[in-house]
């Protein structure tokens, strides 16, 4: 079984904060499909950050069972494109 267009948003005014609330969030999620028999493609989940011209970006790096998710400028929600 697969969950399609799945979307978490996650706010915080710290970047640092952020990636780590993040990788809770994830694994928490991907826990949680586990328990559920469905399967979290890790091939094509993908993580864009969103910010103000006033916010430096971080390079953030979120890791789902060694695995590290691809981060992108711009994405496909619910068939809009979406970028940052």
């Amino acid at each position: 079984m697969f969950a399609d267009d799945t979307s978490i948003l996650i706010k915080s005014h710290n970047n640092i904060q952020l990636q780590c609330e993040l990788n809770i969030v994830m694994s928490r999620i991907n826990k949680s499909f586990q328990d559920k028999l469905i399967t979290l493609n890790l091939e094509k989940t993908y993580f864009i950050q969103f910010s103000n011209k006033n916010t430096n970006d971080l390079d953030i790096h979120i890791n789902i069972e060694k695995k590290n998710i691809a981060t992108v400028n711009e994405i496909k929600f619910l068939g809009l494109k979406i970028d940052n």
